[in-house]
């Protein structure tokens, strides 16, 4: 309760008032890009605790799921229901949770797959972020809590999310043309596998895909990963565990749907929109592949947000967080439209 109310006073603090008490702060610059002051000091109060957690996924995993990041996410504009659907495959029980607005625009309608290095994270880890983007959006989501390493690693959580792809069709008897992929980090890599697959695999694909700050290369050797390898939420090391967590085998390294970099033919992928941050150690892969993409032919736009940090999607309760996440989603909405 306590922890709640600091919450609320650090994000109702404006930020020249914030610019007085936090005096000894030195503002952060590193590749001419200046970190937004407030994200600056939330990231320093939140590392602390982070390291304390070591490295543990199941430990990890189980203090992310307890705290959801609730009091620091903006409230859905319109109200928003939820229904889960309990999908099997190969005998494992996934949740597929639907958002549904209580005014829908869109013909469309949206499968998201939720971050974490497809080592943490779950649909109720991102349950206000969906929320909030389902309410902006105006358009039924579809949430996966597709499988996770270590347990289960590649192609794991590729069949659930293809699976999942394929029930939703059949369920709601929709095109799949209609069917908008997006996910965050891992969630936005196994949007990307996933259409790659099904392109590849003759099956009937979407048309557009939303990638936001995307995991792509399991080497993490950009330029980036060094210079953000610590202390922006997402580290280096942690990149390292994740990819090392999710590989199946060696082999993996070169499957072009484990690692997106050795997608030979991009001629035929679907409309792409990439979301980056600037102080995301994730940063230059995925500008990278948008490059990749671009050379092949297809329709591919990138939105940079230079002040911010990987994971800000989740944080709309800080005031840089929201106007970004604002402006990327009217973005999205005339991308696809």
């Amino acid at each position: 309760m306590l922890a709640n109310f600091f919450i609320a006073l650090f994000l109702a603090i404006p930020e020249p008032i914030l610019r007085i008490i936090f005096f000894y702060k030195r503002r952060i610059i590193i590749d001419n890009q200046r970190l937004n002051f407030q994200s600056q000091v939330f990231l320093s109060f939140i590392e602390k605790s982070l390291k304390a957690l070591g490295d543990d996924p199941v430990k990890i995993r189980t203090e992310r799921e307890k705290n959801n990041l609730k009091n620091l996410s903006a409230k859905p504009p319109i109200k928003v229901s939820t229904q889960d659907h309990n999908l099997v495959i190969d005998g494992h029980e996934l949740i597929l949770r639907e958002y549904i607005p209580e005014s829908i625009k869109s013909k469309n309608s949206m499968l998201y797959f939720h971050g974490g290095g497809y080592v943490i994270g779950s649909i109720n880890t991102h349950h206000t972020w969906v929320e909030y983007f389902a309410s902006k959006l105006q358009m039924k989501i579809y949430s996966l809590n597709y499988r996770l390493a270590p347990e289960y690693p590649f192609p794991s959580a590729l069949e659930d999310a293809n699976f999942a792809f394929e029930w939703i069709m059949k369920k709601y008897n929709c095109e799949a043309k209609n069917i908008i992929l997006c996910g965050d980090s891992a969630g936005a890599h196994l949007a990307a596998s996933l259409s790659n697959y099904r392109l590849d695999n003759q099956y009937k694909s979407s048309k557009t895909q939303l990638l936001i700050y995307p995991m792509i290369d399991p080497s993490c050797n950009s330029k980036s990963q060094d210079l953000f390898a610590n202390g922006f939420l997402l580290t280096k090391e942690s990149m390292h565990r994740f990819w090392s967590l999710f590989r199946g085998n060696i082999s993996d390294d070169e499957n072009p749907y484990f690692n997106l970099m050795h997608q030979e033919d991009l001629s035929n992928s679907l409309d792409t929109l990439i979301i980056t941050a600037g102080f995301d150690p994730l940063r230059d892969e995925a500008e990278v592949y948008a490059k990749k993409l671009n050379r092949s032919g297809a329709r591919v736009r990138q939105l940079h947000y230079p002040d911010l940090f990987h994971g800000f999607v989740n944080l709309t309760g800080l005031r840089a967080c929201k106007t970004a996440v604002d402006d990327m989603i009217d973005e999205m909405r005339n991308f696809y439209e």
